[in-house]
């Protein structure tokens, strides 16, 4: 099992600053909810899961004062065992990815336009893989071409078939 080390940590908080940005820019609307990052060896429990490369969980506080808020929950091991086996693939591109992804399921749930609660999760993967890729193609990153090219012959994209794909609160209109 691969965890990750303290060179790793300048990555992460420049990946997820970067996927900030790019999400920002896109729906025109900034974060709305907190969000931490956990690594492996800070997940327990229901944080950890595998077959995906981060989890995001929705975490209740205990006092009254403090908000709710989400944390992306890095499953490390995925992460790494990924990029071990496509070495055209560098970390930093990958994790902007995958904060992409998570930042904008955060941005749906805060706003209404998804419940996290929902049982049917997959439609909302699909919604979310087609965003973040809208994203990333109006927004390119060097090296996000190999990313999405490898993703995509590991396990091609679930996109709808024959319907155009509208985000209400936001400016993202793509006929798929």
């Amino acid at each position: 099992m691969g965890y990750f080390q303290p060179i790793h940590r300048s990555l992460i908080v420049r990946g997820s600053v970067i996927a900030e940005e790019i999400v920002h820019k896109g729906i025109n609307d900034p974060i709305r909810m907190p969000y931490d990052v956990k690594t492996l060896n800070e997940l327990e429990g229901i944080e950890r899961e595998q077959g995906v490369f981060a989890k995001l969980v929705y975490v209740q506080s205990k006092d009254a004062k403090d908000h709710a808020h989400y944390s992306i929950c890095l499953q490390d091991d995925e992460i790494l065992t990924f990029l071990d086996k496509n070495k055209d693939i560098d970390l930093l591109t990958f994790l902007v990815f995958i904060f992409t992804h998570e930042l904008i399921h955060i941005h749906r749930f805060s706003t209404g336009k998804a419940n996290f609660f929902d049982v049917e999760k997959h439609k909302e993967e699909i919604h979310v893989d087609n965003l973040t890729r809208i994203l990333l193609a109006k927004h390119p990153l060097c090296g996000m071409g190999n990313v999405l090219k490898t993703l995509d012959r590991v396990s091609p994209p679930p996109l709808y078939k024959n319907r155009i794909l509208l985000d209400n609160g936001g400016h993202i209109h793509a006929y798929l």
